[in-house]
């Protein structure tokens, strides 16, 4: 992300303002309390939240996602944001990520991703035919997780029959953006407000959960024409019947997703010091020690020549001092 994404919200976010955070709640509902920002830089922030002690039923850990709120010219604008390391139980580091846009309202952030799934729209059925149908589709999903044998599951989906027909439509890994409160999807079709559709969420978790819900149109859009023709028909959807524990896997893959993304963007930020290719680095190997033999031989040139040019200084001299000893000595040896 960019160090300037956030260029006009700077004055909002500087060191000593207040903030609110909004921390989704595993029962459904959002916890909010103010914090004070203690550094802020690009779409870093360093917070201190208000309260010493969170209720009992608000955790906040390395990795969850919040929204942080600032105030511009008396409106609310909101942003999701990564908790990325937690100091004490009361300075966060939090990451932010999307974009400010003016508070909706709505219960829980969101994010954009590509998921499998499958719907089925609602054309007719009260809507207790709907949760009942609702409801026996996710008993049996969640008879997966709970230790039962293929053979109980098998048994159990073979007594399953729907209280309502059902026209099942797969997308492959279709373009949502999703939270725990809702999903925004672009249909092949188009749909009604107030319209019920059942929603079958496949997430690439470890291991890999689909989750049953059952999603109400709450907002139709401009129908999108594709390149290759043909249009996709946007809708936002609230979530009409949603199991918590399935709330909870929708918090922790968005969780993961979104960390996988910040790492990614450190890697581009921080590329790895480039080695140069073999074959460059064996030249450079080459050239050094050539020029380290061609060093010693021209330390050994210059001692030999600094050598002879001494001997040379100092050698007539010399004889002509042995010389004159040896006249002296036979001069004395004369006399005696």
């Amino acid at each position: 992300m960019q160090d300037d994404y956030y260029a006009a919200y700077r004055e909002y976010l500087r060191e000593g303002m207040r903030i609110e955070i909004g921390i989704p709640l595993s029962g459904g509902g959002i916890f909010r309390d103010w914090a004070i920002i203690s550094e802020s830089g690009g779409d870093e922030l360093l917070v201190q939240i208000s309260r010493d002690v969170l209720p009992a039923n608000v955790r906040i850990d390395v990795g969850s996602i919040l929204d942080v709120s600032v105030w511009i010219n008396k409106e609310v604008y909101t942003c999701s944001g990564i908790v990325t390391d937690k100091q004490g139980g009361r300075v966060l580091r939090i990451r932010l990520f999307g974009s400010f846009t003016l508070r909706e309202r709505r219960q829980f952030f969101r994010i954009r991703l590509n998921l499998r799934m499958k719907y089925a729209l609602i054309h007719d059925g009260n809507r207790t035919d709907v949760e009942k149908d609702w409801e026996r589709r996710r008993d049996v999903e969640h008879m997966k997780f709970q230790g039962y044998d293929d053979f109980v599951i098998a048994a159990q989906g073979a007594r399953y029959r729907p209280s309502i027909k059902l026209d099942w439509y797969e997308m492959l890994w279709a373009e949502v953006n999703l939270g725990g409160g809702g999903i925004c999807i672009n249909l092949p079709e188009p749909v009604q407000p107030e319209q019920l559709l059942n929603l079958e969420i496949h997430l690439p978790l470890t291991p890999a959960r689909q989750i049953q819900a059952v999603a109400q149109v709450i907002h139709v859009m401009k129908p999108r024409v594709q390149p290759g023709g043909g249009a996709l028909f946007p809708a936002g959807m609230q979530f009409a019947f949603l199991d918590e524990r399935d709330r909870d896997l929708l918090f922790r893959h968005i969780s993961v997703t979104q960390i996988d993304h910040l790492r990614l963007m450190a890697d581009r930020r921080d590329p790895p010091e480039q080695q140069p290719p073999a074959g460059e680095t064996a030249m450079w190997q080459q050239v050094v020690l050539k020029a380290l033999w061609m060093l010693l031989f021209l330390i050994m040139a210059y001692y030999l020549a600094r050598y002879f040019i001494e001997y040379r200084q100092a050698g007539p001299s010399g004889e002509i001092q042995r010389i004159y000893e040896k006249s002296i000595r036979q001069y004395r040896h004369q006399g005696q």
